[in-house]
């Protein structure tokens, strides 16, 4: 049987020697018409949260639980998110890995109750240059407040990636149109996104250049993240343009900002924007 571990609370797991323990909940019923197999829910946690989301598929191949999991983890993670969120009132994001848009998931075969593999995060400790924060938070001159506001959005890990991606690419929309429409004709914008051709030329679909990836993604963060893209795609990467291209955007961002002549030169912004171990 195959199954798919989707990690909350990593700690809590790893503390159980990824012992799982009882079940507060199983839902039965659901089923992958396109794969034939049945598929459950299992819910680990305590009385204060969920902690861990075991998805048991009735498969004994490997290749087809994979295509399972690549198929739908993006619903399931939004699922279980929006679920949670309703129920309890509370804030709640189910693991990425650290530095990354990746979802903690593990992918196994053997019976339901197998022990969850344990994923450890080394500590990252904060380390604050408060010359460097001081300069930074005077920077701002009122002319600079459109990039302010869009890239206060962007830096925030609490948001919702499609809320950081939109608010990075209407940073460079702003550097570029202002308020002017169809961003993707502007030459200068196009100059611009040819200079990272080489780190999108990865992500790229047949016949699709960078610019029109990056215009995947901005119809994916603008119009609820629905991935358009066929099973047969989303079954070999389930990562939308979004999350492939995130990094990058950041990228781009940060080289907008340190080219700037309003802004201190002193003022070096690098991305990626979270913190890695």
């Amino acid at each position: 049987m195959g199954f798919a571990d989707i990690f909350c609370d990593p700690a809590w797991v790893s503390q159980r020697s990824g012992l799982l323990g009882p079940k507060r909940y199983t839902l039965r019923g659901a089923r992958s018409v396109s794969l034939g197999i049945a598929i459950e829910f299992h819910f680990f946690g305590d009385e204060d949260r969920v902690r861990h989301v075991r998805v048991v598929m009735h498969t004994d191949e490997q290749q087809v639980a994979e295509t399972c999991l690549n198929l739908n983890i993006q619903t399931w993670v939004a699922a279980i998110e929006v679920s949670v969120m309703v129920e309890t009132k509370f804030p709640f994001r189910v693991l990425h890995m650290p530095g990354s848009q990746t979802f903690a998931i593990g992918l196994g075969q053997g019976p339901e109750d197998a022990p969850s593999l344990c994923i450890n995060l080394p500590p990252v400790e904060p380390k604050t240059n408060y010359e460097r924060l001081a300069r930074g938070m005077a920077a701002w001159s009122g002319e600079l407040s459109h990039y302010l506001f869009y890239l206060r959005r962007l830096v925030d890990s609490n948001l919702p990636l499609d809320v950081r991606w939109l608010n990075g690419y209407r940073l460079l929309e702003w550097h570029f149109v202002r308020e002017a429409a169809n961003l993707n004709r502007s030459p200068e914008w196009r100059a611009f996104v040819a200079r990272f051709d080489a780190d999108l030329e990865q992500f790229l679909r047949p016949r699709q250049g960078s610019v029109g990836l990056l215009e995947e993604a901005r119809a994916l963060a603008a119009h609820a993240g629905l991935d358009p893209r066929s099973d047969s795609e989303r079954a070999r990467d389930p990562r939308n343009a979004m999350e492939k291209t995130f990094r990058v955007l950041e990228r781009m961002v940060a080289t907008v900002l340190n080219e700037h002549p309003q802004l201190d030169a002193a003022i070096k912004f690098i991305g990626p924007t979270e913190n890695q171990p």
